[in-house]
């Protein structure tokens, strides 16, 4: 049982809070007194040490070195040696072993460079850079900004990371040929830089942003492009460092991450914690990379399988909030976000509030236990359909009338039987415990962006609003606040926080919104969803599981009634009495298959033994635990929505 006490185990596990803190970015600057610079200059290659923001450091200056061969006795007395001779003697000693240590340092630092810059990325257009394109610029260290930290995954991984490159800067007075210089830059830096003409408006201080004293003609050149630039020689031509930033695991968490621009950062992470950033500190996140990855192939799949318009899922940790998985698709890469549609760049998990449908129905019956309006033996006679107001509201099938308690009205997802139970509560009591759970607020995520959604005033409703909220209609929620409200219904009645920032202050512990003995009822409904009802797909050998299925009309925005088109869902937790994770799964507009059971389950009971498994969560249903997974719907070749509704 949960509660404010409760502290929840981790058998096993070592990556419920991987570090436990967010790492520090090094500060990159250069040291070194005229004479390191000097001999800089004079190497043809030298690389750098790099830190973790990816910038060269040169080692720091040793001071008061005695060369430990030349003891303070020897080099004080020695007969015959005037003072002049013995500050030669020391001079040179010292000279000789700091030239040694001093290679030494260099090769270490190239190979330490090598490495990291390996390990940021696989990409090979950075592969091969070093710091020889910049070996002759003149830099001071007051000139030099900490590097943007990394985004990471709580299992270590770089999710976005800022690489070394090179900025083309032209002093338009120097350039006597700017026509036959612009020429030679379209040559070698390609499209990127734009044509020669363009180039050439940048030369001669006619672009935008140019002066007659500085013009940048190209940012984020790639190293090699960069060496090349410095090759030719250009007088009024230098090369300046500047960064790239590099998203090593492609399409993977887009939307979460976000994206850093040449003027902003654009949503994510990356927006959302841009100032911590900046300053050079790397920022780690709860999402785990095995766990986002099989969230996002089960998504494709779905979508394809069900041909639906878009599909969306996360994954969240129960006790307090943690995200460690949050996808959509159709979703796109970082690497190329400015070729990819505005419309999937949007995370719309926080952004995008739709009406939940039948998911819903477990917070009405939690308010009407919770208030003492209907109890566990309760029943209530439940036709196919009834009048409320100026609707009839119907039941997904048709059957003849049957005796239902709260626990089979669920169990068979009932809308006619939701419904008498909200009326048992009343519509005012109902909305008071839909917002004490959080819906028509902000959740409260360290992400930017996020939408309220809408919960209708009680002073607002209709004669038929009755009709529609308490079964997830005429309202709506984001997936994320769906998210969170679940997590409170099923962890002893606290609110919890979405998060995805490791070190993120969630405020403990959450608003108590129900008591325990309603959470262990409503969590003993929702396992007889899965064990005997609309459910049963979602059933993981070895575990008990819990959850509701969703199918939820749509309004079509041309009409502005309910139209053909559904939003198909399921939301569950396991282990079904002492629930470690949650996974939502929601699918727009499924085209061959509408039904929650049908079309989201299957993927919630990938996602979820995966997760169970990863995160090595005992099994709590021996009897279960060699049987094979429930296998997936088949469906017939030509099958259409269409065969689906009533």
């Amino acid at each position: 049982m949960a509660g404010e006490s409760r502290k929840k185990r981790r058998p096993n596990d070592t990556r419920h809070n991987p570090r436990g803190t967010s790492r520090s970015g090094k500060s990159r600057t250069i040291k070194g007194a005229r004479d390191q610079r000097r001999e800089q200059r004079k190497a043809k290659v030298v690389p750098l040490s790099q830190s973790r923001s990816g910038r060269p450091q040169t080692p720091k200056k040793r001071t008061n070195w005695t060369p430990s061969h030349v003891s303070r006795r020897d080099s004080g007395s020695t007969s015959g040696r005037t003072s002049r001779g013995r500050k030669t003697f020391r001079a040179v000693g010292q000279g000789r072993l700091r030239l040694v240590v001093g290679a030494v340092a260099l090769v270490c630092l190239s190979l330490g460079a090598r490495a990291v810059q390996l390990s940021v990325a696989d990409d090979a257009r950075y592969g091969t850079f070093s710091t020889e394109a910049f070996a002759s610029e003149r830099v001071d260290a007051a000139e030099r900004v900490t590097g943007r930290g990394a985004i990471v995954s709580a299992d270590g991984q770089r999710l976005a990371a800022s690489l070394d490159a090179g900025k083309v800067v032209a002093t338009p007075y120097q350039i006597e040929d700017p026509e036959a210089v612009a020429k030679s830059l379209a040559e070698t830096l390609g499209d990127e830089a734009g044509s020669a003409d363009e180039i050439e408006e940048k030369l001669t201080g006619a672009g935008k942003g140019a002066s007659r004293g500085y013009s940048v003609v190209a940012e984020g050149v790639e190293p090699e492009t960069a060496r090349e630039v410095t090759e030719l020689g250009l007088t009024g031509i230098s090369v300046a460092p500047d960064e790239v930033r590099a998203y090593p695991n492609g399409p993977l968490a887009s939307q979460l991450i976000g994206y850093l621009g040449t003027d902003q950062a654009y949503g994510g992470v990356e927006a959302r914690y841009d100032e911590v950033l900046k300053g050079g500190q790397d920022v780690e996140l709860t999402l785990d990379t095995a766990v986002q990855r099989e969230l996002e192939v089960a998504l494709n799949e779905t979508a394809e399988t069900y041909e639906g318009k878009s599909a969306l899922g996360l994954v969240m940790r129960v006790e307090d909030g943690a995200i460690v998985a949050l996808a959509h698709t159709p979703g796109y890469d970082n690497n190329q976000f400015a070729e990819a549609p505005e419309e999937v760049k949007r995370d719309r998990i926080l952004t995008d509030p739709y009406e939940p449908g039948s998911t819903f129905k477990a917070f009405t019956m939690a308010a009407a236990l919770e208030e003492g309006a209907v109890s566990e033996q309760d029943t209530f006679m439940v036709a196919d359909s009834m009048p409320v107001a100026d609707v009839v509201i119907k039941d997904s099938e048709v059957h003849a009338p049957e005796i239902l308690n709260p626990a089979g009205i669920l169990q068979h997802s009932r809308n006619v039987g939701t419904i008498q139970v909200a009326q048992s509560l009343g519509g005012e009591r109902l909305v008071e415990n839909i917002k004490r759970f959080g819906f028509g607020e902000e959740t409260g995520v360290d992400l930017w962006g996020e939408n309220a959604g809408i919960v209708p005033p009680f002073e607002e409703w209709s004669g038929s609003s009755i009709g529609n909220i308490p079964i997830g209609q005429g309202l709506t929620v984001t997936p994320l606040q769906l998210a969170s409200g679940y997590a409170a219904l099923v962890n002893g009645g606290l609110r919890v926080t979405p998060h995805v920032a490791s070190n993120a202050d969630t405020g403990e512990p959450g608003r108590r919104v129900m008591s325990e003995k309603t959470s262990s009822i409503v969590k003993g409904m929702l396992q007889t969803v899965v064990d005997e009802g609309t459910g049963h797909f979602a059933q993981i050998p070895g575990y008990t599981v819990a959850g509701k299925t969703g199918t939820a009309q749509k309004v079509d925005p041309e009409t502005g009634r309910y139209g053909d088109e559904y939003v198909t869902s399921f939301i569950g937790f396991a282990p079904a009495q002492d629930p470690e994770y949650l996974t939502l799964i929601v699918v727009d507009e499924p085209q061959k298959a509408i039904w929650g059971e049908v079309v989201a389950a299957p993927a919630f009971q990938n996602v979820m033994g995966f997760t169970l498994g990863y995160y090595n969560v005992p099994p709590d249903r021996e009897s279960t635990k060699n049987d094979a997974p429930t296998p997936d719907p088949v469906l017939a070749p030509d099958a259409k929505k269409e065969d689906s509704i009533r």
